[in-house]
């Protein structure tokens, strides 16, 4: 009796992490707007083989930007304003350059929009703006 409570306890504690794991992977496009938009299967494939892309395309930077921002996040977390300052030129010039690129890759997803998706995706946008600088004045 006792084994098998070991051995439950043992593979719950290796399964957790594996679903801790798989509940942070980022959501993509069509699964974060697809149902939003009413995007179509094809559209679906599309959007998804251009995010594909993209992340092949870009994969050094993103990496880069990933680890800047864990590391940025590191200090701040630590409170180590000396290697905030050093960072923080850095995290803006890719933060800046993460924009552009993003502005570029949703103009390539809007492309494949009909005019009734394109409309709901600006008040998506427009939403999504205002809760990003509600955000911001609470910091």
């Amino acid at each position: 009796m006792q084994k098998r409570i070991l051995t439950l306890l043992i593979s719950f504690l290796v399964v957790m992490p594996l679903i801790a794991q798989e509940q942070r992977r980022p959501q993509t496009f069509t699964e974060r707007y697809g149902e939003q938009l009413g995007l179509t299967d094809t559209q679906k494939t599309v959007i998804n083989d251009l995010e594909k892309k993209f992340d092949e395309d870009h994969a050094s930077f993103l990496a880069e930007f990933h680890q800047t921002m864990s590391d940025y996040r590191e200090a701040r977390q630590a409170n180590d304003t000396a290697r905030l300052e050093a960072l923080k030129p850095k995290m803006d010039a890719q933060r800046a350059e993460m924009t552009k690129l993003r502005g570029v890759q949703e103009e390539k997803i809007a492309a494949t929009f009909t005019d009734d998706q394109k409309a709901k995706w600006s008040k998506i946008k427009e939403e999504r703006a205002a809760r990003m600088k509600e955000r911001d004045q609470h910091q």
